[in-house]
């Protein structure tokens, strides 16, 4: 998928002096973003801009200019022709695109420093990166609200951009499906159990996650009109001793199991399968890499180490293959695949095996 050309030594060389140097990249790209000097270059793309017109228009020293340039032109972000400096595609996307936006936001205010600590966290399976910037909880998922402003601002835009672009058209499958109760488990803030009873009459769904994420999401619900459609029930979901609610229609896990290693997964499908009626299904939605193009292949595969250094220490992103075989391990079966939802994601219909 991504090694279908193959490299010449001297090319080879060069992409691994990418790597070896891809920090100081990352962190130039960010920086011609941040401080507009992509954007005025684009603007004057027919004439160019010479390091002097660059640190004038945008009060910067010159020294600024022709560090963050030099980088800009050896990452192919921009181009340098007679003193002057041109964006190419490459600088364009970077500063326009806004998958590329959120991602790199992410990368610099949630993951940097952390990733330091990824080998401690590979080796001890915690998040060592979390303790070393952030907090001394054991996931991350409790202090999202208390983080650095910046910090909190791009996990949640990372988090709504691969996650909204799925809503509308998961809403309308799932609102045609007939179901009267549903468990929405890890529900959060109840966007799904808002969504889902607002476009359908007589379906409640009852949210199953931390306490403080349950008053939201019913304070939400309330301010909506559903109040008694969208319930909750508080509880610590890696407690396996704990039984989800029975007899329901169906059991909901949007992007949630990607937060757990597998010995959660399967426990928490086992648990989801013991709380179906005869006829219930479980719904799995996630953006399974083996499902993806190679562009959101490369990022989904590229936020495992986030989940290892920052989030818990010991979860991924998977494939939908990896995911048939915990399925399988719970008492279920995978009834039916709908791909390309939004970016990249799946709905997994499971049954009882």
């Amino acid at each position: 998928m991504f090694n279908d050309r193959k490299l010449s030594g001297p090319e080879a060389l060069m992409e691994a002096q990418k790597i070896a140097f891809a920090p100081i990249l990352f962190q130039c790209a960010r920086l011609l973003r941040d401080y507009g000097i992509f954007e005025l270059i684009y603007k004057n793309k027919r004439t160019g801009q010479s390091v002097e017109e660059i640190a004038k228009a945008l009060n910067i020293t010159t020294y600024a200019v022709q560090i963050l340039c030099e980088t800009g032109y050896s990452m192919g972000a921009l181009d340098l022709k007679d003193e002057k400096y041109y964006i190419t595609t490459v600088g364009y996307f970077l500063f326009t695109d806004e998958m590329t936006k959120v991602n790199m936001d992410f990368n610099h205010y949630v993951n940097y420093l952390g990733l330091y600590n990824l080998d401690e966290s590979l080796k001890e399976q915690r998040p060592a990166g979390l303790h070393e910037t952030f907090s001394k909880e054991e996931t991350i998922y409790p202090i999202l609200s208390q983080l650095p402003s910046d910090a909190k601002r791009s996990w949640f835009g990372f988090d709504h951009f691969y996650s909204d672009a799925t809503f509308g058209k998961l809403i309308e499958l799932m609102s045609q499906r007939g179901i009267k109760t549903l468990l929405d488990v890890g529900g959060n803030t109840g966007k799904f159990a808002i969504g889902l009873t607002s476009a359908t009459t007589d379906t409640t769904v009852t949210i199953l996650d931390h306490p403080g994420q349950i008053n939201v999401a019913l304070a939400n619900a309330k301010e909506k009109g559903l109040e008694g459609r969208v319930l909750g029930e508080p509880m610590d979901l890696l407690d396996h001793t704990v039984a989800f609610p029975k007899g329901v229609d169906g059991v909901w896990m949007s992007q949630f199991l990607d937060c757990f290693g597998p010995n959660d997964i399967v426990n928490l499908l086992k648990r989801s399968r013991n709380a179906l009626n005869d006829n219930g299904r479980v719904y799995i939605v996630e953006p399974f890499w083996d499902k993806s193009n190679p562009i959101g292949s490369f990022c989904l595969i590229n936020t495992s180490p986030y989940f290892t250094a920052l989030a818990n220490g010991k979860s991924k992103m998977y494939r939908a293959s990896e995911m048939e075989k915990f399925v399988i391990q719970a008492g279920l079966e995978v009834e039916e695949q709908i791909s390309d939802l939004g970016f990249n994601s799946t709905l997994m219909i499971c049954k009882k095996a």
